[in-house]
């Protein structure tokens, strides 16, 4: 039995979608696994997206930074939610069964008896709950526009998977993914911040400039659908993969990846020369748009091989004590991990050339 301390427990989890070997599981770790927190990064990217634009629009005041942390808290619990409805609605549905991808990289809240399906169910309920009280708190502050982009979350992420509609089996899941991290998260956030309504400029602003984010999670939801796209075509699940094939998807990935960076720089062309740091993702975008050109590695012996220089360090050092047999992470996806990858320095880059951005509108940064 491993003696890790907790905050290795949980850092593992956080960083390889899977319990540390051998470490009992703690109620966090349990959880982290139940709804997939190691994803979560993506929400906050996005909340804070839609705070900085708030910060440049409005006079900041503490009351401003203590709603922001609301709404952060409350797009996690939604992810959540989200998460675990999916496990829900895939088991239910058969889509979710022993040997499909979902049960291979990572332990299955149902599957693996993390917790029951009543259980399960009982946890969604409240985080849709608490949800719903921080959308009346803000409701009372900004007007009734605020469920607009609720109830269209949280309809998006039930018949994301849930039956008659399954956007995920109708080739739409992906795109309807990239709507939720950019215009409606972004947008949601800067609204319930700003009390902007709809059609002002200034929210319209905030909705175009989130779709490049979205884009970036676009892209990871399309590189999971391609490492599941031989279980999807058996089953048949449609999902855009499976509709358009792999070379069109990668094409598709290749080209969200790119658009990225185009879009990001109209706003340096706008003015806005601090977005230009998004350019320090570059690098990592060619990198992947080169493993999008790849097939997926047969073993995870080579897939190992292959992404190497992309692993954690953490992970480096214990793969070379382990001659580097059976331990590629998240295994067996692949395209996803690379869509990840780059991910999280095209959001980071983001935020950062957004976070100068506003301290120069701020004046804190004199130009």
């Amino acid at each position: 039995m491993s003696e890790a301390s907790l905050w290795t427990r949980w850092k593992t989890i956080h960083q390889t979608a899977n319990p540390l070997p051998d470490a009992p599981l703690d109620i966090v770790s349990k959880w982290m696994l139940i709804t997939r927190s190691y994803v979560f990064e993506m929400d906050v990217y996005a909340g804070m997206i839609g705070m900085l634009l708030a910060l440049q629009f409005i006079e900041p005041n503490s009351l401003m930074f203590y709603d922001g942390g609301i709404i952060v808290v409350g797009l996690i619990l939604a992810h959540a939610a989200n998460n675990m409805l999916n496990d829900f609605f895939d088991t239910l549905h058969g889509v979710d069964t022993k040997g499909y991808p979902r049960t291979e990289y990572g332990p299955h809240a149902l599957i693996d008896n993390l917790i029951s399906t009543k259980g399960l169910m009982i946890a969604i309920f409240l985080c849709n709950l608490v949800d719903l009280i921080i959308a009346i708190y803000f409701y009372q502050k900004v007007g009734v526009e605020i469920f607009y982009f609720v109830f269209a979350g949280l309809g998006i992420s039930i018949f994301y998977v849930a039956k008659p509609i399954r956007l995920k089996n109708l080739g739409l899941g992906e795109l309807a993914i990239g709507l939720v991290y950019g215009p409606l998260m972004v947008g949601g956030t800067f609204m319930a911040l700003t009390g902007e309504s709809f059609g002002s400029p200034a929210l319209n602003n905030a909705f175009l400039i989130s779709i490049p984010f979205g884009l970036t999670v676009m892209t990871m939801s399309i590189g999971k659908h391609m490492d599941k796209y031989e279980a999807d075509y058996a089953k048949p699940i449609y999902t855009l993969p499976v509709i358009i094939g792999m070379k069109w998807a990668s094409r598709v990935c290749q080209f969200t990846i790119i658009l990225f960076f185009i879009l990001s720089l109209f706003s340096v062309i706008e003015g806005h020369y601090a977005m230009a740091v998004v350019v320090l993702a570059i690098p990592r975008a060619v990198y992947v748009i080169n493993r999008f050109n790849d097939p997926i590695p047969d073993t995870q012996k080579e897939a190992f091989d292959i992404a190497f220089e992309a692993l954690p360090p953490h992970l480096k050092e214990k793969v070379i004590e382990q001659d580097m047999e059976n331990i590629f992470p998240v295994w067996p996806l692949w395209y996803v991990a690379w869509a990840f990858h780059f991910v999280k320095i095209a959001g980071a880059t983001f935020v950062l050339g957004l976070i100068i951005d506003t301290l120069i509108v701020l004046k804190f940064i004199p130009l």
